[in-house]
């Protein structure tokens, strides 16, 4: 027989609440209630009295509505970071799929990875069990390199590196003359974006390669020291293509002894190999070393010789290694290397596919995604908008970016040549 249960009274509920326990939010909403309708010389206490609240817990109460608002008034208590049901996406998961010896397909959408690796979730909370199982992993952008190194010049690119690695600013990259020519390309895609960590954009397995530019195209020449930069930017090659039909060869005539079938057959062979209209381009588009000799080379040579009359340092000028500056082993008696010698100007060996090595591709890559967002009319307008840029960038800039080549050299040597990124270039 079950007991009697009523035999052992009611349970009734005490007057007071025991102390500490005053959080539910009916009683904080009658005191703010309260509070906010107290007469200005009433005291603490009748309000106190009124909605059974002992001063300690009106004090906390009224500052965690003057931190948090609203959300104060009902209950404050802690939540748990993991609510509701457990994530079908682990933390070893997470760590797998920012990995990039583990995850091939890092550069495809969220979609693609989580059909690729049979994930149980769909991409919203893929994005969130990332950001939480790793540092704060998601799809950034890309960092790209234009095209791979080969063997032959990363070794070249070591070499320059153990050369180089033990020269600071002070004793040598301050006396450099860094040139380049580039061509300004508005119209290029934008970067693609892979799945990594914060922090790890520069590593070689995240770079990607480049594709062609395509799209409007301006060339432009300059240079960079650490004491000072080119006033005005050098725009060459700005001749017009022109199309051009090539000399026809003569007609065949008829011979004595040659019958109607073989005369025709000589025809249709001659009208076969007649030359075609041509488009012939300005030098400039592939600058020969004349056109350069002519044209950019004085320039930088100036720049040298305004130094030396200020001061007797040993400046030199750095030019990367494209044919028309004269620096191959076949070009040592050509009009560039001639230029150079008859004004005494030493030039830094500078490794092939090397623009990381350049801080003047710095100063590009400061001007190109400021010109994207310009708008222009004509071309005038555009070298208009870009000698504007180039003013705009200041001498501290190209500064921090030279005192970054002696550990680039330095991580050419560790790293055995491979491309070089860093959050300045």
């Amino acid at each position: 027989m079950a007991p009697n249960t009523r035999s052992q009274g009611l349970q009734i509920t005490p007057p007071r609440r025991s102390r500490g326990t005053q959080a539910d939010t009916t009683q904080k909403s009658r005191f703010f209630d309260a509070w906010d309708a107290r007469d200005p010389r009433g005291s603490w206490e009748a309000i106190l009295d009124a909605t059974n609240t002992t001063k300690t817990t009106a004090r906390r109460w009224l500052k965690q509505r003057e931190e948090m608002g609203s959300p104060a008034l009902r209950r404050t208590r802690k939540l748990s970071n993991r609510l509701g049901r457990k994530s079908g996406v682990s933390d070893e998961t997470c760590k797998m799929l920012v990995s990039p010896s583990r995850n091939p397909v890092r550069d495809q959408l969220y979609e693609a990875q989580i059909e690729h690796h049979k994930l149980p979730v769909k991409a919203r909370q893929l994005k969130t069990r990332l950001k939480q199982a790793t540092k704060r992993g998601r799809r950034f952008k890309q960092a790209y390199v234009k095209k791979k190194i080969s063997a032959t010049n990363k070794d070249l690119r070591v070499k320059y590196g153990y050369k180089h690695q033990g020269k600071s600013v002070d004793d040598f990259w301050q006396f450099i003359y860094f040139t380049d020519e580039a061509h300004i390309d508005p119209s290029s895609t934008a970067q693609g974006y892979i799945l990594r960590e914060e922090g790890h954009r520069t590593d070689p397995e995240n770079i990607q390669e480049r594709g062609e530019k395509t799209g409007v195209k301006l060339h432009v020449a300059a240079w960079v020291n650490w004491h000072e930069k080119a006033e005005k930017l050098e725009f060459y090659n700005d001749e017009e293509e022109h199309t051009e039909r090539p000399r026809r060869p003569a007609k065949p005539r008829s011979r004595k002894y040659e019958t109607k079938e073989e005369f025709d057959a000589r025809i249709r062979e001659w009208e076969a190999l007649l030359p075609h209209e041509q488009v012939v381009k300005p030098k400039g588009n592939g600058m020969t070393q004349k056109y350069y000799t002519e044209r950019l080379l004085p320039v930088y040579v100036e720049a040298v010789q305004k130094a030396r009359l200020r001061d007797s340092k040993p400046w030199i000028l750095q030019e990367d290694n494209d044919p028309s500056h004269g620096n191959g082993p076949r070009s040592l008696y050509g009009l560039a290397a001639k230029l150079k010698d008859d004004n005494w100007i030493d030039c830094l060996t500078h490794p092939p596919q090397s623009p990381d090595l350049n801080p003047i591709e710095a100063c590009w890559n400061i001007m190109k995604p400021r010109i994207r967002k310009r708008t222009w009319r004509t071309l005038e307008e555009l070298k208009a908008i870009l000698q504007e840029e180039w003013d705009k960038i200041t001498m501290e800039e190209i500064r921090a970016r030279i005192a970054e080549m002696p550990q680039r050299c330095h991580d050419l040597v560790e790293h055995g040549g491979k491309p070089l990124k860093s959050e300045l270039w």
